[in-house]
């Protein structure tokens, strides 16, 4: 072919023929020299969103999400209809651990096209991420123990109470509840409640 990625004098054939390198290059797993050619297309044809997310794909295979996201972002600055490139930034979003603005724009992309199954795919892996991130809250238990003095120092330097040291009860520990309670008033005093 007569595109050489080597080539540093700019341009020397068409949009579409650069366009095409660059797809057969990303194909191939040659994504640096993709993303090459896809530079090239677009000095060409600046606003081109396609091959905007072509080169976004493999910014994202290279492992650099925040170029993807530029990439992603320049395809979605006329509209925000663009499918492609929804689904682009929101796995740019992905990429780089921004699980909630990547939920957001998967579901803008369901909405848009929900016969498509990636969306759908999107949202899913993208709530695992969260739930994973934040834990599941059954699971979780909180205690007060350890050293809780820098909490404490806070409070009483909100209050006004510099220089003082934190003096705070003990929190007592609650007997278990019982569910035999030999006092008739207060069985009845709860039910009322």
């Amino acid at each position: 072919m007569a595109y050489s990625v080597e080539e540093e004098e700019g341009p020397k054939c068409s949009f579409s023929i650069y366009l095409a390198e660059g797809d057969s290059l990303a194909k191939q797993g040659e994504y640096e020299k993709a993303i090459k050619a896809y530079s090239i297309a677009l000095e060409i044809q600046p606003e081109d969103k396609n091959c905007l997310v072509a080169r976004s794909k493999c910014h994202l295979k290279l492992g650099d999400a925040e170029a993807a996201l530029k990439d992603a972002e320049s395809c979605l600055k006329d509209t925000n209809s663009f499918v492609k490139g929804l689904f682009q930034k929101a796995e740019a979003l992905y990429a780089m651990g921004d699980f909630e603005f990547a939920l957001v724009h998967y579901h803008r992309g369901n909405k848009l096209r929900p016969e498509l199954n990636e969306f759908r795919l999107g949202i899913q892996k993208a709530r695992e991420a969260i739930d994973n991130s934040i834990g599941n809250p059954h699971t979780v238990k909180l205690t007060s123990k350890g050293d809780l003095s820098y909490f404490y120092k806070y409070l009483d330097e909100k209050a006004g109470k510099k220089g003082k040291p934190a003096t705070r009860k003990k929190p007592q520990p609650r007997a278990p509840f019982s569910s035999s309670v030999n006092n008739d008033k207060q069985t009845k005093s709860f039910i009322r409640r």
